[in-house]
């Protein structure tokens, strides 16, 4: 259980650094002059970043996926050591 919850604040960790990102970057650009070589650096790393959270759901998808096939390993285990010796 400590694994999920680990998994799950870096998850949250990540999800609220990429926004905060993006959003001073939204800030910055708003500030620069119309169509000048900065802004459109700005926009474009806006643009990447708010396209680039697709692999954020491919990892939480395996991590979970990780997660519940350890747990379900770890009771099989179990219930093949309470079940005794097979002869």
């Amino acid at each position: 259980m400590a694994d999920m919850q680990s998994f799950i604040v870096g998850i949250v960790l990540v999800g609220v650094t990429l926004v905060i990102g993006i959003f001073i970057s939204a800030e910055i650009a708003d500030q620069m002059e119309d169509n000048s070589a900065e802004q459109n650096a700005a926009n474009d790393l806006v643009t990447a970043l708010s396209g680039g959270t697709a692999w954020i759901t491919i990892l939480v998808v395996v991590g979970f996926a990780t997660i519940v096939l350890g747990m379900l390993t770890q009771g099989l285990g179990r219930s093949a050591e309470m079940a005794g010796p097979v002869y």
